[in-house]
Parts: structure tokens; sequence; C-alpha cells
């Protein structure tokens, strides 16, 4: 049965510990190395995957563990624990959990740690849910999707996600991510799991299951995974357990923005991220990774070296701001995404960004402008859309009802504007607010503030104005 622990340690673990700790999991297992080392498999006498273990991590701030496993976990450990995270596989009659727990435990007394595990919260009775396949995260291979469970409270972008996307990704296949209903995903998670093609599978407490986003229920089909039960009625509307109500929550700011820069030897990429984070959040990111945890400080050399050192490949990295033990007054919670590959013309930044309010608290809508001002001076501003939605102040998402994101503000850079057209860009049916040379400006679309009804038509009519030959759902930043 699958099933994740985490060692928290004060010293780092040696190769005599790990053999040990190895060797408590299951003496007669074999070892097998993956992932450039970063992962090791651990398989039976019949070849299958029992388990995975990580290579242990430095974490930057012991803060972030308690971020991803819970509050307080951390406290009696050193500023800067090792976090090393092993999963059982969904084998059906081996005792996987108790193979990774031996392993994490033996960890944690050798190196004054602690040992964390989530309480069980999926019910296994479901065939489906019950399976192992050549990936240690990966239960089950449907037609063109992948099946993975996370059975824990705060899901994290880990690296068993990574390298399961990665791998079916390559032959074509979606991801389709099944928690139970208590769970809520990382916004780096949620990033990726809200892509097209991607389901995001919530068990309810009645054993039904519904998708994540929506709330739409849910069926097993052995040919293609979850798929919209075709008996559900239009009528009868979302899973109860996902109704609920938005009033509750506070507001988050959606943003998204493409950049891009001259392949120079001198690049420094981040500076669209820190813009955003110090802009909207008041502060610079902290923490930065290819996963989670987070494991590194904000370095904007590290971010460049690692995105140069698997170039021509894209790079994704994570980032998220101060944690709120350390959080300055004024400070808010937030936390993005980066995704950086090579163009035709250069090296773009494709930038998610998200900041939490707490219930009752406004967005600074008019540092939005400050934003666009800054990145269209710098020459790199691309495209970027902003949407404010309701949701938790520290970026997590349950999946619960919090209402639809609200277009507020479009923005277009120099080159598209030039596409478009400046007297059209100008004469657009909301209020446009243009920087730089009149000739060759860019170009800010305010909307509104993200609470408007009418928000939506006036962003269609945004554009069919600058997509005048497209069709009403054309979007400025595609």
């Amino acid at each position: 049965m699958s099933h994740d622990v985490v060692a928290l340690l004060s010293q780092p673990p040696d190769r005599r510990s790990l053999t040990r700790a190895m060797v408590e999991a299951g003496p007669g297992l074999r070892v097998r190395l993956v992932a450039e080392g970063a992962l090791v498999e651990l398989r039976d006498d019949d070849g299958r995957i029992v388990a995975a273990l990580q290579a242990a991590q430095r974490l930057a701030m012991s803060a972030e563990a308690d971020r991803l496993l819970a509050d307080g976990v951390s406290d009696d450990l050193p500023a800067e624990p090792y976090w090393v995270e092993a999963h059982g596989a969904g084998v059906r009659d081996a005792d996987t959990a108790g193979m990774v727990r031996r392993f994490a435990r033996y960890l944690a007394d050798e190196h004054d740690g602690v040992l964390w595990e989530p309480e069980r919260r999926l019910d296994r009775s479901h065939p489906h849910l019950n399976g192992t396949t050549d990936h240690p995260a990966v239960t089950a291979v449907p037609g063109e999707c992948f099946v993975v469970l996370q059975d824990r409270p705060v899901v994290p972008l880990s690296p068993w996600l990574l390298d399961a996307v990665a791998r079916h990704g390559r032959e074509g296949r979606r991801l389709q991510l099944v928690t139970p209903s208590t769970s809520r995903l990382t916004y780096a998670l949620r990033s990726l799991v809200g892509k097209p093609g991607c389901r995001w599978v919530v068990q309810a407490p009645d054993g039904a299951y519904y998708d994540g986003f929506s709330g739409v229920p849910l069926v097993w089909d052995a040919d293609s995974g979850f798929v919209v039960d075709p008996d559900a009625s239009a009528e009868d509307g979302p899973h109860e357990a996902f109704r609920g109500s938005a009033r509750d929550l506070g507001a988050q700011l959606l943003v998204e923005v493409n950049v891009e820069h001259p392949a120079t030897d001198d690049l420094l990429l981040g500076g669209a991220a820190e813009l955003l984070a110090e802009t909207l959040g008041g502060a610079l990111p902290s923490l930065w990774g290819t996963g989670e945890p987070l494991a590194q400080a904000w370095d904007r050399d590290a971010v460049t070296a690692t995105c140069r050192g698997r170039v021509p490949a894209q790079t994704l990295i994570a980032f998220s701001g101060p944690p709120e033990s350390v959080r300055e007054e004024g400070v808010r919670p937030f936390a993005g995404t980066q995704r950086v590959g090579r163009t035709a013309n250069g090296v773009r930044e494709n930038i998610t960004f998200a900041v939490g309010h707490e219930p009752g608290e406004e967005p600074d809508m008019a540092a939005l402008t400050t934003v666009v001002k800054e990145l269209a001076a710098r020459d790199v501003l691309q495209n970027a859309t902003v949407r404010r939605m309701g949701g938790r102040s520290d970026l997590t998402y349950p999946a619960r009802w919090s209402g639809v994101p609200i277009p507020v503000g479009v923005a277009l850079g120099a080159e598209a504007v030039s596409t478009v057209g400046t007297d059209r860009a100008l004469s657009a049916p909301v209020r446009s607010i243009p920087f730089g040379p009149p000739m060759t400006p860019a170009v800010w679309y305010r909307i509104g503030d993200g609470t408007e009804t009418n928000a939506w038509e006036r962003f269609r009519s945004l554009m069919r104005h600058l997509h005048p030959g497209g069709s009403p759902g054309s979007s400025a930043t595609s």
C-alpha cells in the first residue's frame, strides 16, 4: 500500500547509516539508483519496485518543513535540518508502508531527528487504488493517463510527482492525482495539476469521487482512468463535499507574466519574479527549488546556473516568500513558479505568481500598474494577465468551492502592441494605459478590481477588439 514518510534530521546521513537504514527496510531488497542518484529504488526478488528513497536535502529554513508537514514539527531541530523522504509503492502483497517507516525511523534515531508520517485518509478498498507499475509513485496507467495517489494533508510538488510527470509526459500521458477530500494542494502543485488534460481526483467521505476544481462527479473507467460520471445529473450539481461558502475566504491575486531576454552570457534570471514579489508581496522571495520542499535560499545566480545547466530542456522552478514565522509586518504570503526556456529570439521566463490576502483585506490594484510600467521600462515584457479569486491566504488549495477567477487586467508588451497596431491597441473598449515611446508603447488594460459581475464580458470585449479575426475566447497572452 503506497505511503509517504519523512525523516527530519539534525545531522546529514552518511553512507553507512543510509545503508543500514535500507537494511532495516528489508534485508533482502535490491538497490537501484535512478535520476542521477537523486532517487533510490528498492526492489524485491521479483524485480518489483516496493519503495523509493529521496536523497537527503538540507533545508535553508526549517519553517519549510512546518509548511508542508505540520506546524511545530521542526521545533526541536536545527535551523537548517536535513529532509529525507521515503515512498512505499502500492504493492498489494507487501507491507511497503512498514518498509519505509523502518527506514525513516532508523535515520531519525541515528541522527537526532524526528519521524513524520500522515494519517491515512484514503479508502484503499477500491481495487483501482491498489497496484504498482514501473514507477514507484504511479499506481496505474490506464489509457493515456497515469494515476498517482497522495494521502497527506498538504500535497507538494514532490520529486516523485515531477519524475512521474517527466517520464509519462514524454509518452503523451496526463496526470490524474488522487487525494482524500481533507488534502490541500500547494500553489506549485496546483499550477501543475490545473493544466489542461490533468485531473485532480478527490475521494469524498462517502467513497465517491469528484473533480477537485469543479466538483463534478467522477467514476473509474478501466480504459481511461477517472472520467466524468455519465449518470450524474446536471441538476444535482457538484458533489456535496465540494460545496462550501467562499465568504470566509480571503482574496488571491493571480498574475501570469511572460518576459523575454536576449541570450547573453551575462543574463541573470529572476528579476521579474523579484519585481512581482517586492511590489505585490512586500519582500524578495526567500526560498526556491526545482520541487518541494523548497530547499534553497533565493539566489538569482543559482537559479540562472540551474537553468543554463539544463539547456536545451526547459526548467521549472518554484519559489515562495518568507515563512509565517519570520514574516515582517506588511509582507503578505506569496508563491510562484517560473518556467525558463530558449526561444528563437532569446530566453523566455513564464512566471505565475499568487499573493494571498486575509478576509476583508483588499489587494493593492495600483501596484499592478507599477509592475507593468517597470517591465516595460526594462524592455522585456511580452504579455501578462491578472485575475482575482477567493482563496486561503496561505496559498494552499482545498477541494472546495471558492468562486471563479475574475479578470483584473491584461498587459501587452511593445512587440504585441505592434502586431495589433498601436492605434487599435490604444482604442480598446476598456481603459488602456500606455508606457514607453508613443509609437511603440506597452499597454496595461485595467478591466476592474476582480469583483464586478460584468468583468468577463469586458474581458471578452477586449479580446474581440485585439483579435478581430479570432474567436471571442482568444487570449491576449497566447
